[in-house]
């Protein structure tokens, strides 16, 4: 459903249906998000999809209309003009395209994109039905629940007699229960992993419809006899759309299934989005990726769960596939479907795969690209290695420079070392995706006042895509323990102009939240008058991040690169911050600039110098072309170490967006 990406396959419904293949169960993926960008246009489509704040829900906003028609809520009548009131003024903000003053065409556009929902939602029910289907089930994640509720609302309507399904990330545990009470025309809703019941669970449903007792469903799945005694229903401030009454279930909360032996699934079925994607007017607006999963869970998380990370829901179980299973799927994949850009969905890369698959790839003639989410505290033979396999573009979450930060966070990575991942990245062409995080309960300005001094020496290499306000979401440590950490979280206000529920029931439903109770601010990413007053650290990291933003845009960004050559370093320097146009270093500033791209700590440089080249120096001797170099903006003191900045050679071009292996969809084909 919308607003899923458009230029890749639905990879949790393609894996289950080759299990329902396997089982002898006929299934079709319909990929509904394809007709919506028809019916709308690309450029609507993209506005929810890919350029508005998750925190606002424009996506779901759009869809709430349809999915609660009669439905009184802050979210109707003059609510809205509240709602999009805050829109309109964030235009100059997110939305470049309507410009500084283009709220009002902004907020017409999201107008017109909900009306448009309405007469979609009605097609696309008719459409589904008509291919004659017992069940239909949606897949929810993120800003895909409002309009998976409408679609399965307008099933129920037209043919009673179908039984309706949802699953997804938001459907999880404490979310799936609240989806079951609240929306009873969803019949069965699946908390988890699906992989090892839905084969099953589609064979009860077949044979006995809505009656299945609750004893016989699998764990992490309700049901319509679920509710007998619980009571269930649509619970909202105004006259209800079934008008049932709702009464809280009691006692453990609602398991998520989990799926073990990886190696034991098909490959996935990618045939019916393609099949869409080949017969749809945006075909040549279209450029393939294909979803690749080796690993599920975080093996990191599993230790050390970051903080502020709510991804797989309540279990990080880190599980992959074994190499020759990854290596064999990759190898269908490509076959299957002539293309080899893999977005790889796993939360983190195995690392051992660093000895098994990846030397593989590596090894393997065929041109690949792939994308990876890594841990930053990479090797620089690790990094080569990514990239000699075909890996161009990674997420390796960076999120800070400064080390009391990333502590905070629970990172296992020191700010020295993410510096060191930037420069080794952009040595070696490979392109990141990484934003700096503020507002982490114990944090001080005083480290984002640090932080804005370094930021201008690292110019030339690739910008973050932005500083943002911490967000509390659903299962991070923040969340589950709130209270331990004075936090009153509440869910985002943008929630509320959605779903027609009361407090505790958007408590239960919302995977966002915020920590300003009071507040009806749809943007909390922006500086308050209180955070520029209190906060001058803070702001300076995001001028500093805006500057090397536009910097790093510029058609010819900045260098600090440097040639090693008959013993003479020659580094060219191009960088705001630059002392000089060019530098050379030989001798012993050429060891001790050389020894520092290893960031040695600070009081042991003198040693590596003498060991590792052929020089003979004193401590004080090296301390002196340190500071001169320190001066000289080459090299960072961070951390207790010492980070030369130049890279080195020739800087190969990064990827660009249009190459995202994970595939890209353009406004204008030529």
């Amino acid at each position: 459903m919308p607003y899923a990406g458009l230029p890749r396959p639905s990879m949790g419904l393609s894996l289950l249906k080759g299990i329902l293949i396997a089982e002898g169960v006929e299934t079709v993926v319909a990929n509904a998000n394809l007709w919506f960008a028809e019916s709308v246009g690309l450029e609507l489509y993209h506005l929810c999809a890919n350029h508005a704040p998750t925190e606002f829900l424009m996506g779901e906003w759009t869809f709430a209309d349809v999915a609660f028609p009669e439905a009184e809520y802050p979210g109707a009548r003059d609510g809205d003009e509240r709602y999009l009131a805050q829109i309109a003024d964030s235009c100059g903000r997110f939305f470049g395209a309507y410009g500084r003053d283009g709220g009002d065409r902004l907020v017409a556009d999201l107008v017109s994109l909900r009306e448009m929902a309405t007469k979609f939602v009605d097609e696309a029910a008719r459409r589904v039905l008509a291919s004659g289907a017992r069940v239909v089930g949606c897949t929810s994640t993120f800003e895909q629940h409002a309009a998976s509720l409408a679609l399965l609302r307008r099933v129920r309507e037209l043919d009673p007699a179908v039984i309706t399904m949802m699953g997804g990330a938001n459907c999880e545990t404490v979310m799936g229960e609240a989806t079951h009470r609240c929306f009873p025309w969803v019949d069965y809703v699946v908390s988890g992993e699906a992989d090892g019941l839905i084969a099953g669970l589609c064979r009860l449903v077949l044979a006995q419809g809505r009656d299945v007792p609750p004893e016989q469903l699998p764990p992490g799945v309700l049901g319509p006899r679920s509710r007998e005694g619980g009571g269930a229903g649509f619970r909202a401030r105004g006259p209800g759309v079934l008008d049932l009454h709702v009464r809280r279930p009691r006692g453990k909360a609602l398991p998520r299934a989990l799926f073990r032996d990886l190696d034991s699934l098909p490959v996935p079925e990618f045939d019916d989005y393609f099949a869409e994607v080949a017969a749809s007017p945006l075909r040549p607006n279209i450029r393939p990726g294909l979803p690749l999963e080796t690993s599920r869970g975080c093996w990191w998380g599993d230790v050390h769960q970051c903080t502020f990370c709510g991804l797989n829901g309540s279990s990080m179980a880190f599980r992959s596939k074994s190499p020759e299973r990854v290596l064999a799927e990759v190898r269908e994949l490509e076959r299957r479907h002539g293309i080899s850009d893999f977005e790889v969905v796993d939360n983190i890369l195995d690392m051992a795969y660093f000895r098994t698959v990846l030397p593989r790839l590596a090894a393997d003639d065929r041109p690949r690209r792939l994308f990876y989410e890594v841990k930053a505290n990479l090797t620089r033979k690790q990094v080569e290695l990514l990239v000699r396999a075909g890996v161009t573009w990674v997420q390796p979450g960076i999120e800070s420079l400064h080390s009391e930060v990333l502590a905070l966070m629970d990172k296992g990575v020191r700010g020295w070392q993410n510096v060191q991942l930037l420069k080794w990245a952009r040595e070696l062409g490979l392109r990141l995706s990484w934003s700096l995080l503020w507002g982490f309960p114990g944090e001080h300005d005083h480290y984002y006042r640090t932080m804005a001094g370094w930021l201008p020496l690292l110019e030339h290499l690739q910008a973050p895509n932005g500083l943002s306000r911490l967000r509390y979401d659903r299962y991070s440590v923040y969340h589950q323990r709130a209270g331990q950490l004075g936090l009153t979280l509440t869910p985002i206000s943008a929630m509320a102009h959605v779903y027609p529920l009361d407090r505790a029931d958007l408590d239960d439903l919302t995977y966002f939240f915020t920590a300003e109770p009071e507040s009806d601010t749809l943007d909390l990413a922006a500086f308050s008058r209180a955070d520029v007053r209190e906060r001058p650290g803070t702001v300076a990291v995001y001028e500093a991040v805006r500057e090397w933003r536009a910097a790093f845009r510029r058609h010819l960004p900045p260098i600090l690169s440097l040639v090693d050559r008959d013993g003479v370093l020659d580094i060219m320097d191009s960088r705001g911050c630059a002392r000089r146009w060019r530098t050379t270093l030989s001798g012993l500033a050429r060891a001790v600039y050389l020894a520092a791209d290893a960031a040695p700590r600070a009081d042991r440089i003198a040693d590596a110098v003498n060991r590792d080249f052929d020089v003979r120096a004193s401590a004080d001797e090296v301390r002196e072309v340190v500071d001169e170099l320190v001066a000289d903006r080459l090299v960072l003191p961070i951390d207790g170490r010492l980070v030369a900045l130049a890279v080195k050679g020739d800087l190969p071009a990064l990827p660009q967006h249009t190459e995202f292996p994970g595939g890209h969809v353009s406004a204008d084909p030529s």
